[in-house]
């Protein structure tokens, strides 16, 4: 899910986004955390890799800042599109991650420049946000651990359950008091998961959301959406339309207004160039056909021409071998027939 990945990234790492979802999901939908109390974070994972041997990282980390600019807590978001039974681990290690990551900074003699002072350890937590139609029941490390052969050692392993967001199941009415663009995304899933069983695949956004970061949540809608429309009209908007400021305030519904508006007219323009050239193919088809009429009568009357002259040379040598008692050879060798007109009027002679 590279794509995808990258640009919820890009979604998720906007203060704005992040701290709205902080708000929705962790204080009930209170502005308790504004947009200058987050700082993002770049916390390389300890153990996943890319190809060229680079540590990969988490898809959006952020320090949470109290009013006065103190370190308060750590908050990891994770991406999944699709069910993955080791998520509890991988979980728990991005959030382990943050606290090596904080450990590596407490014992540091020189630190990186950071816009706040970490003095101790503060809580970390991670929250796996799964975009998928199908509920995704979130499992804790028991579960895929097989402690019952090992009944006795139970009390001695923590158990940890990751925290799990259905993204497509939220309910609508909350959707639309998310405060960030992140809500086109969530309203995006719903809708999928509402419409897939009755085959419709098209995004109807709601014509009054005003969209504050057009360009992330755009790509993040188009890496996301199986509607070709929705698609192609996200990357058509962003690579060469502009909308007209008289219209009003950007929204998702005029966006797509103003793509499918540009769409119909290019339509219809192709729609009149093929009409055009249509007739003009008839046109010319009628041409062809009243020319091929004439041809073909030239021919026939070549044909009948060409049959009447070979039956009239039959006739001249039927008439010599009947008065003279000549065979047909001797009567083409008097006649003077070429090789060609004596296979012809022989032919005539015996059918």
């Amino acid at each position: 899910m590279s794509k995808k990945d990258l640009t919820q990234k890009t979604l998720l790492r906007l203060p704005d986004v992040f701290a709205s979802l902080i708000n929705f999901l962790i204080f009930d939908n209170c502005p308790v955390i504004h947009p200058d109390q987050i700082c993002p974070l770049d916390i390389p994972a300890q153990f996943d890799y890319d190809f060229s041997l680079n540590p990969v990282y988490r898809d959006a980390s952020a320090m949470v800042l109290d009013p006065n600019g103190h370190p308060s807590f750590i908050v990891n978001f994770e991406n999944q599109t699709a069910h993955d039974p080791t998520m509890p681990v991988r979980a728990m290690g991005y959030t382990d991650t943050a606290y090596f990551w904080q450990r590596s900074q407490l014992i540091k003699s020189s630190r990186p420049s950071l816009p706040f002072s970490l003095s101790r350890f503060v809580l970390s937590l991670t929250i796996v946000l799964h975009y998928g139609k199908d509920p995704w029941k979130a499992r804790s490390l028991h579960e895929i651990i097989h402690l019952e052969q090992t009944s006795l050692l139970k009390p001695f392993v923590s158990n940890y359950t990751m925290n799990l967001e259905n993204i497509a199941w939220w309910d609508e009415e909350r959707i639309a008091s998310i405060g960030s663009d992140f809500r086109f995304i969530a309203d995006y899933c719903v809708q999928m998961r509402k419409s897939s069983k009755a085959g419709r695949t098209r995004y109807d956004p709601p014509a009054g959301w005003k969209i504050e970061h057009v360009e992330e949540t755009l790509m993040t809608l188009a890496a996301f959406s199986k509607d070709e429309a929705l698609r192609e009209g996200c990357w058509k908007y962003l690579e060469k339309f502009k909308l007209n400021p008289k219209k009003g305030e950007t929204t998702m519904a005029s966006v797509l207004d103003h793509y499918f508006e540009k769409k119909e007219k290019l339509y219809l323009e192709r729609e009149q160039q093929y009409l055009i050239k249509e007739k003009e193919y008839q046109a010319k088809e009628k041409e062809y056909q009243t020319k091929e009429k004439e041809w073909n009568k030239q021919l026939e009357k070549k044909n009948l021409e060409i049959e009447s002259k070979d039956v009239q040379l039959a006739m001249a040598a039927r008439r010599v071998m009947e008065r003279q008692g000549l065979a047909a050879s001797e009567a083409f060798d008097l006649l003077g027939y070429s090789s060609q007109t004596r296979e012809i009027v022989q032919r005539l002679l015996y059918n």
